[in-house]
């Protein structure tokens, strides 16, 4: 079959692979860690070809987000494994779990993790930021308001990445993703249903602003989706140990806590908090800011199922209820968008016939 006989999106499928082919890795897949596969891509791409259509593309960039989602979510049986960290506590040593693994990763490809976080720009030093707010910010919400009103708070990161994306990337938000927003968001005030209160309008603020830094972060996710965004993990573990870090010396808190516990929550961030974020990026070359932290709601959604499978702790029956909800309502982004993309292509053909 020549060229000019496949349609656009499959020219560019043939463009990307011949790219591979030459050892490219960074026009695939700019994840945060760029290993270089030819010889495996070589083997697993040829036949995607004629498969990898933009309705095709989406809804792979679907299923790295909803993976990213659940891979974030095991972190939920680490958190439970340590009852004797406080918040600071397991942040810090999540982060020392994280570090490590990120630096090790640069060196095997022979990269300068230091470099790594130069080329990654304004954008690199943003998506850092973005990360450490964002996590420093939900401690803090946790601590100031009820445990309900900061994850309703910080759940309206869909909602937020939508608008920026909007506002900001230009980005066509379509009806099925602000149908998906809204069915999430119904979800969620079922799975928190009676558990809402005034809590403290600060924390409140504090738990909006995880949703904001969230939602931002997917906007530098998809500005830098061309280049080498491998240093934002990094510049995020040392900047949650440097934050963290000071709060810990200016109030007396102590790093020396059960090695046990410790170790949960290395692991946290070394194999969840890591493998997450390198789908979370993939993703972004696939599908839009809004959308990306919709699908990544999965988090929610699977978060309180490994605690009831590991630990038999039953959740609430608004608790089942809303998950469903706000499955239906990634469900709904994730399949809206790819038929849309598909009517576009379908359109654009019969236009050019």
């Amino acid at each position: 079959m020549s060229s000019e006989a496949l349609r656009p999106s499959q020219q560019r499928a043939g463009v990307i692979i011949r790219q591979f082919r030459l050892g490219s890795a960074r026009n695939v897949a700019p994840g945060l860690f760029h290993v270089r596969m030819p010889g495996i891509v070589e083997v697993l791409l040829p036949g995607c070809v004629t498969v990898m259509s933009s309705r095709g593309s989406h809804l792979f960039g679907a299923f790295l987000a909803l993976a990213a989602g659940t891979v974030f979510s095991f972190g939920s049986i680490t958190i439970r494994e340590s009852p004797h960290l406080d918040a600071v506590q397991y942040l810090i040593w999540r982060s020392f779990g994280l570090l490590p693994l990120v630096l090790g990763v640069a060196l095997l490809q022979g990269k300068s993790p230091l470099r790594q976080m130069i080329s990654g720009g304004w954008l690199g030093l943003g998506g850092a930021l973005c990360m450490t707010v964002m996590a420093d910010l939900f401690i803090f919400a946790m601590k100031t308001t009820t445990i309900a009103n900061a994850l309703l708070f910080s759940s309206a990161a869909p909602l937020i990445g939508a608008i920026l994306a909007r506002l900001i990337l230009k980005e066509r938000i379509l009806v099925a993703t602000w149908c998906g927003i809204a069915i999430g968001i119904a979800g969620l005030l079922i799975m928190t249903w009676g558990e809402l209160g005034s809590g403290n309008a600060i924390g409140n603020l504090a738990a909006f602003g995880v949703g904001f830094a969230y939602g931002l972060y997917s906007i530098i996710a998809r500005l830098g989706r061309d280049r080498d965004m491998s240093g934002v993990v990094t510049g995020w573990a040392v900047l949650t140990i440097l934050t963290c870090g000071a709060f810990m010396t200016l109030r007396g808190i102590t790093i020396a806590t059960p090695m046990l516990e410790n170790t949960y929550a290395m692991i946290h961030g070394a194999v969840f908090i890591g493998g997450g974020m390198y789908l979370l990026n993939a993703a972004a070359r696939h599908v839009g800011a809004g959308q990306l932290t919709l699908l990544a709601q999965t988090e929610m959604i699977l978060g309180p199922v490994w605690v009831y499978l590991f630990f038999n702790e039953a959740p609430r029956l608004t608790t089942v209820l809303g998950g469903g909800v706000l499955l239906a309502g990634v469900l709904v982004a994730a399949l809206g968008r790819s038929f849309a993309r598909d009517e576009e292509e379908e359109a654009a053909a019969r236009a050019s016939v």
